[in-house]
């Protein structure tokens, strides 16, 4: 977001909406700085270690508590959409 946006035209209740994310302008950083300490550390340990051995963050832990396995609902509800996806593109090629 431009700082000249920020300081002079952005609204108060902005702000507030912005607050909860202000952590990820510097997401990248924190990686990078836990990748090379996982790197200096590696070489020097006998250990298998991981990434998140070094340090974990607080936006990882939402991650790994959230259940990604697809349920046979959702199996069911994705093919539904496919093939009336495939049914209007059949029609639209015909039409």
């Amino acid at each position: 977001m431009p700082p000249g946006y920020v300081m002079d035209e952005m609204e108060m209740y902005e702000i507030g909406c912005l607050m909860p994310f202000l952590y990820l302008a510097t997401k990248d950083s924190w990686e990078q700085a836990r990748f090379m300490g996982y790197i200096s550390a590696q070489t020097h340990s006998t250990r298998k270690m991981s990434v998140s051995d070094i340090v974990s963050f607080p936006w990882e832990e939402g991650a790994k508590s959230h259940d990604t396995a697809m349920t046979n609902e959702d199996k069911r509800r994705l093919e539904m959409k496919a093939k009336q996806l495939e049914k209007q593109m059949n029609h639209e090629r015909k039409g």
